[in-house]
């Protein structure tokens, strides 16, 4: 009868979130798509979870899991070098094309031209400071193909990794890379329990996360100096944040937020720092007996 009541009660928790979420969202302008589930657990809010959305930059954490799937097999090592250029092969037809460096995040990479690059530092500065020029480098070093594969053979169901950055030929064929938040989701609760590559490799992904520089969407919405393992992503019109959150319990939980067709892209962002807080304080606080 306790573990019925538990249950219950877990339930009844699960659904007043799910509502606070929904009620946050309703009438907002744009689109939004939520996963928050405490860690191992189903979630607790899927709100438009499986809808496919522009994953921006939320994508190179898959050119992350490839890296890591190398240096596992020992076809990378993460001292290799890679000399920095700005010139990428179309995956389609055999036109070429550069990152424009107003576009992107990180410019110190573009100074570095002509000159060798650790594929470590390439990783480091492709998740934490979200680097299209790194990510570049790396999907070149690795093939979109292999990264395709170690998606799908890792079971990464929602996902799709279609291409380079800004390899706008291969767009207008419709490649493109998209994301549900329910494969964000499961993506980061593999990677929390350490079933991404496997455990040593999952931890060291998990330690570049800790290292976001972006923090603007799920952070504010969580006390400060809160550890947040993190990606964010954004185009425009488009604000994404895909987190593994630890608790001042040791517990972790992990919240997706992704969003579309925002109006007013500050304003959109409020919206999900609200969504982040009703989050953190519904499973700071869980259920009575839990």
């Amino acid at each position: 009868m306790i573990g019925l009541a538990l249950q219950l009660a877990a339930s009844a928790h699960a659904r007043t979130l799910a509502e606070s979420i929904s009620k946050i969202t309703a009438g907002q302008p744009g689109y939004f798509s939520v996963y928050a589930a405490r860690s191992g657990q189903s979630p607790s809010a899927c709100l438009n979870c499986d809808e496919p959305i522009n994953a921006a930059s939320t994508i190179k954490l898959f050119v992350l899991d490839a890296a890591y799937v190398a240096f596992h097999e020992g076809a990378l090592k993460p001292d290799e070098t890679i000399i920095v250029h700005n010139r990428f092969h179309s995956l389609v037809g055999t036109g070429n094309f550069a990152l424009e460096q107003k576009e992107d995040s990180y410019d110190p990479l573009y100074a570095q031209a002509g000159k060798p690059v650790s594929v470590a530092e390439l990783l480091r500065v492709m998740i934490q400071y979200s680097s299209n020029l790194a990510t570049n480098l790396m999907i070149e070093r690795l093939g979109v193909m292999p990264i395709r594969a170690v998606v799908s053979q890792q079971g990464l169901d929602g996902i799709t990794f279609g291409r380079m950055i800004e390899d706008f030929d291969a767009d207008r064929q419709g490649i493109r890379n998209r994301v549900s938040a329910r494969g964000l989701g499961n993506f980061l609760q593999k990677l929390d329990h350490g079933e991404i590559v496997g455990a040593p490799e999952s931890h060291a992904m998990i330690d570049i996360m800790l290292g976001q520089k972006f923090n603007d969407i799920i952070p504010p919405g969580l006390p400060t100096h809160t550890p947040v393992a993190h990606k964010t992503g954004w185009v425009n019109g488009v604000r994404n944040d895909a987190a593994i959150v630890f608790l001042p319990s040791g517990r972790h939980f992990i919240l997706v937020e992704l969003s579309r067709d925002l109006p007013n892209e500050s304003e959109g962002i409020k919206v999900m720092n609200r969504i982040s807080e009703v989050v953190f304080a519904a499973f700071h606080h869980p259920p009575s007996g839990e």
